[in-house]
């Protein structure tokens, strides 16, 4: 698995113009479990993802720099409701 690389204008549209390519943009918002705060964002997902695969990308972004939380069951906390980071 690679990591992530932040997504540049030309590493987009070079995606964009490639046929090949299986990613497109997709706009993903992520809600605040305990006071509704929306997190909205544009992510470049596979058309071979499912639905929860590509939530999972906005949740793995959010929580790697903007410092949210995800549970494993399901629950998204905006940083202000976000627990201490684990140790």
């Amino acid at each position: 698995m690679t990591t992530p690389q932040p997504l540049t204008p030309e590493i987009v549209s070079a995606i964009l113009h490639d046929p090949n390519s299986p990613l497109y943009p997709s706009q993903i918002t992520v809600f605040c479990d305990h006071c509704g705060v929306e997190a909205t964002g544009d992510y470049m997902v596979s058309e071979h993802m499912t639905r929860a695969e590509r939530l999972g990308v906005a949740r793995k972004h959010l929580v790697d720099n903007a410092g949210w939380e995800c549970t494993d069951d399901g629950d998204d906390f905006c940083p202000a409701h976000a627990g201490p980071p684990a140790a």
